[in-house]
C-alpha cells in the first residue's frame, strides 16, 4: 500500500512539472533563445519592412464626417448634424455607403467613395463640397473598423476602433493581453472575405511576425488565442490526481486503523 501511495505521489510531483509554462513559451518577439545581454534599451536590434495595407472603402462601412469652412455658419449646412433620436452613438449619425457605394450628403446629394481609400475618400467629398462651401477641409474617420479577440486573453469580446491599420499585438492589447496560460506561439486570425472564412497562424513568440501581411487586422477579423498544454494539466489532470491521492490516503488511514 506504501508503494502504491509512493507512485502517485511521484506521478502528482512529474504532473505539477508538467503543468508549469517555460519562460521561452511566455516571452514575446525573440530574436535569440538566450540572450545574453538586455541591457542595451538605445542599440536598434532589428528593422522590419511593414507591409501595412491599404483599406479601401466597401458597402455598409459607416464614416464620420465633419467639415470646417469659411462660410457663414447661417449657410453652412453641415456646421449642425440634426437628427430624430436622443442617441449618442456615433455609428447611426455617420454616413452608411450604400449599396453601390455611395453616401448622400446633404444639399451636394451622392457621392460615391466605393473603392477609395481615407485619404481619396476626404478629396473626394472636398472637391464635391467646393461649389456650396468655402475653403472647406474635410476631416473624415472609419466608425465601423469592428474585430474580435476569444480565447486565453483577459476580455474576450467584440471591439471598435476608429484606426485603419490596428495590428495584431494592439488587438489583442485591446483586450486586456493573454492570460497566463495564452499559447503565444499559436493564435489563428479567421478572415471573411467573399462570402468564406479564411484560417490564418501567427507565432508571436517570432519576431519576422511583424513583417507579416496578415499582422495588420481588417474589419470583422477574429482573433483566437489557444491555450497551453500547461492548462489542461494544471485544471484538470492534477485535480483529479490530487483527488485520487486524497481517496487512496483516506483508505489507508482506515486499513492502517483496522489492522492494529
Amino acid at each position: 500500500m506504501r508503494n502504491t501511495l509512493s507512485i502517485l505521489f511521484v506521478l502528482l510531483g512529474v504532473l505539477l512539472f508538467a503543468s508549469c509554462v517555460p519562460q521561452k513559451r511566455l516571452v514575446l518577439l525573440q530574436d535569440k533563445p538566450d540572450p545574453k545581454d538586455q541591457s542595451k534599451a538605445d542599440e536598434l536590434l532589428k528593422t522590419f519592412n511593414l507591409q501595412r495595407p491599404v483599406y479601401t472603402l466597401k458597402p455598409g462601412d459607416v464614416l464620420s464626417l465633419k467639415v470646417q469652412t469659411t462660410t457663414p455658419t447661417e449657410y453652412n449646412f453641415l456646421g449642425q448634424a440634426t437628427t430624430a433620436t436622443t442617441t449618442s452613438d456615433p455609428v447611426l449619425e455617420g454616413y452608411t455607403l450604400d449599396t453601390e457605394g455611395n453616401i448622400l450628403i446633404p444639399t451636394v446629394g451622392k457621392v460615391n467613395l466605393q473603392g477609395l481609400t481615407l485619404a481619396e475618400a476626404r478629396l473626394k467629398v472636398t472637391e464635391a463640397l467646393k461649389p456650396y462651401l468655402t475653403d472647406p477641409t474635410v476631416n473624415m474617420r472609419f466608425l465601423t473598423f469592428r474585430f474580435s479577440v476569444i480565447g486565453e486573453v483577459s476580455k474576450q469580446g467584440q471591439f471598435t476602433t476608429y484606426q485603419d491599420d490596428i495590428n495584431l499585438m494592439e488587438a489583442i492589447a485591446n483586450a486586456g493581453g493573454f492570460t497566463a496560460y495564452a499559447n503565444r506561439g499559436q493564435i489563428k486570425l479567421v478572415r471573411y472575405e467573399a462570402g468564406k472564412a479564411k484560417l490564418y497562424t501567427f507565432s508571436l513568440l517570432d519576431d519576422k511576425t511583424i513583417a507579416q501581411a496578415n499582422f495588420y487586422l481588417q474589419p470583422n477579423d477574429m482573433i483566437v488565442v489557444d491555450p497551453l498544454p500547461a492548462k489542461n494539466i494544471r485544471e484538470n489532470l492534477i485535480a483529479n490526481v490530487s483527488l485520487t491521492l486524497s481517496v487512496v490516503s483516506a483508505i489507508v488511514l482506515i486499513v492502517n486503523q483496522l489492522v492494529r
